[in-house]
């Protein structure tokens, strides 16, 4: 029911008891009754292991019969066109090759099937998996009893979030009330993966479920757009019900929006009004406590009555990572739509509040709906149609199914997705004629950094700072990193590391990371300003990383880390294993009277020498080589003359 008709509900139950009690010789001013408040609820799980074979389930005449919907459907809109397949910058060709010339999906054989098992009642189900499993899981299937029918098999695409220590799983399954599961899962070798297992979840009931609110969000400007003007009314984690221990805040953040995913849910189209809080419970039991991972894998829920409710954490505010496409989950969002849409149409409500959160959020952070996007595929990913690496052209509001092997959102809801643009485009163009474009919080001004702490941070800690921001209540410091040997030089998003009300923190780089430190401003109503790069930097090599054999350790208060390699010897190397796209050689070293010569290669090619040689001697001096672009290697320091003194301390290698 809407927000109307419970407001029209509760009216009328009011006048009700009024008339009543006027009747009866008593006459009341006319007051509306209390609604319950939304208090957290703890879920209850029971799991069913789903681990081989059943024999009996497997004589059953229906046990290989075809689900509905196929975790491979790929009809719909087009698949994405593949723009660059290497790991470098983006091309500016596009190649021939597409996401669909890639290795299909292996054919899959049946691997377990558990026997029809009565379970306690529940609201959401899904099957999860060991992540670190050898296995390659192909199809996923369940089917549930509810009011004494089974339903038919319903295919379950797989979920990924590539959170470390996670369990592999595919997408929830929402019922109306079911009180007995089966489930069968194929893999390419017809063995099952290790720890396979169905869950069922019993989210709980509040009393709050039959009158779900809406949270109030900061006020819009008449006079200059804030990107609010547009926002529905939106039913926060508080008033669904969540219960935050479950998770934990989700650190990694996008820095920009750039398309966003139309999801939907498995399973049933026929729960009701009451249970819709309930389900995103589920939901949000199954993503924590099944699959593990900090949060809910979605930023946004709406459910059949066009209710949106709030999925990930703070995700009104700015935009957490989530969970809403395998290889593609940094600079999107997803909105899932509650139900199954692979034979089922979506409601008219349902689709205007998918319509009214995809304006919402385009309107904020400036996406054409009816334009494309570049999207590059992220690495681990197993369901991503293109390789990683790859940079897909896609629709900036496009299903699931666009650039994973699944059927979601499902045929009826993704042919909806054409017309869903088009009014998207139409809210978001008028609102842009009403206000204006969005203007965000004023982002912090940093101060200088020194030299000896860009681009090489010659000290485990180092202290930035930054101008304060009119309104700001406080400052969340971000960094995005990647080690001198990992493929990109960054992890394509922010990491949310500190928060500080003061306008200076100390932070510390790991050895032989390369970092770009940022920072952005936190207001009062909770509104995020766009990230101010502070710097980028890069930690040195720790001595255990290099090969020194043949050269002598010396120990001395003052050099670098308290000690120092030397060699008097021609030809003597300290080799760094493994460099990637590295554009600078930095090498802090003594230097003395006399002293020698040290020459720098990468990959098998000199790119300098250093001259050690000085009047005066010097515990430490920082030496420069440039590589004239990005290069990948072994990094060499070789000694030159025979005889003569050479000493280093530090090596560090600098990435764009």
């Amino acid at each position: 029911m809407s927000g109307d008709g419970r407001t029209f509900g509760r009216y009328v139950t009011s006048a009700a008891l009024t008339a009543g009690l006027a009747l009866g010789g008593l006459v009341l001013p006319v007051v509306p009754l209390p609604v319950q408040a939304a208090s957290p609820v703890s879920p209850e799980i029971e799991s069913v292991r789903l681990t081989r074979v059943d024999p009996a389930a497997r004589a059953e005449p229906s046990a290989d019969d075809p689900p509905v919907g196929h975790a491979h459907d790929e009809s719909g809109d087009a698949a994405p066109r593949a723009t660059e397949r290497s790991t470098g910058t983006e091309a500016t060709r596009p190649e021939t090759a597409g996401p669909d010339a890639a290795d299909p999906a292996p054919p899959g054989h049946l691997a377990a099937l558990a026997a029809r098992t009565a379970t306690r009642d529940f609201l959401v189900a899904g099957v999860t998996w060991d992540g670190a499993t050898g296995e390659t899981v192909t199809d996923v299937a369940l089917r549930v009893r509810e009011a004494g029918r089974w339903s038919a098999w319903q295919e379950l695409g797989v979920e990924e979030a590539q959170v470390p220590g996670s369990r592999a799983g595919t997408e929830p399954f929402v019922t109306s009330g079911a009180d007995a599961v089966q489930a069968r899962a194929a893999t390419v070798s017809g063995r099952p993966p290790s720890g396979m297992r169905v869950d069922v979840i019993d989210p709980g009931s509040s009393p709050a479920d039959r009158n779900v609110g809406a949270a109030a969000g900061p006020a819009a400007s008449a006079a200059a757009a804030t990107g609010w003007e547009p926002k529905p009314p939106v039913v926060s984690r508080r008033m669904w019900g969540a219960d935050e221990s479950l998770g934990s805040p989700w650190p990694e953040t996008s820095g920009t929006l750039k398309a966003i995913y139309v999801h939907h849910t498995a399973g049933t189209n026929t729960y009701s009004s009451d249970q819709s809080a309930a389900i995103v419970r589920g939901i949000h039991a199954y993503h924590t406590r099944s699959n593990g991972w900090p949060d809910i894998g979605y930023q946004f829920l709406v459910d059949r009555y066009g209710r949106v409710f709030e999925g990930r954490r703070e995700a009104q505010l700015h935009n957490p990572i989530g969970a809403q496409a395998g290889g593609y989950n940094t600079g999107t969002i997803g909105v899932s739509a509650m139900g199954n849409f692979v034979t089922a149409e979506p409601t008219a409500a349902l689709v205007r509040g998918l319509e009214r959160v995809l304006a919402w959020k385009s309107f904020e952070y400036g996406v054409h709906p009816t334009q494309t996007t570049r999207l590059r595929t992220g690495q681990g990913t197993s369901t991503a149609k293109a390789a990683p690496g790859t940079v897909v052209t896609v629709p900036t509001i496009l299903g699931h199914r666009h650039t994973n092997r699944t059927a979601c959102p499902g045929d009826r809801l993704n042919a909806r997705l054409p017309a869903l643009r088009s009014a998207v485009h139409d809210r978001v163009l008028a609102e842009y004629r009403r206000h204006g474009a969005v203007r965000l919080p004023a982002s912090p001004r940093p101060h200088a950094v020194s030299s000896l702490r860009t681009p090489v941070q010659w000290r485990p800690e180092t202290a930035f700072a930054w101008d304060a921001v009119r309104g700001a209540v406080r400052y969340e410091v971000l960094r995005r990193s990647g080690h001198f040997t990992s493929t990109r030089p960054y992890d394509p998003y922010w990491y949310e590391f500190a928060s500080t009300a003061r306008t200076a923190t100390t932070v510390y780089t790991p050895p032989g990371e390369n970092a770009v430190y940022g920072v952005r401003a936190v207001m009062a109503n909770g509104r995020r300003s766009p990230v101010r790069v502070i710097t980028t930097t890069t930690r040195d090599v720790l001595h255990d990383d290099w090969d020194v054999y043949g050269w002598q350790r010396i120990s001395r208060p003052g050099y670098y880390n308290g000690h120092a390699y030397r060699t008097t010897a021609a030809g003597q190397d300290i080799k760094v294993y493994a460099a990637r796209n590295i554009t600078r050689v930095h090498v802090m070293a003594p230097t003395g009277r006399g002293w020698g010569r040290v020459a720098v290669y990468v990959g098998g090619t000199r790119y300098g020498v250093l001259d050690l040689s000085s009047a005066t001697h010097r515990d430490q001096r920082v030496f420069q080589v440039d590589l004239g672009g990005a290069r990948s290697g072994r990094v060499v320091l070789r000694s030159l003359d025979s005889g003569k003194e050479v000493r280093v301390s530090g090596i560090g290698v600098v990435r764009p």
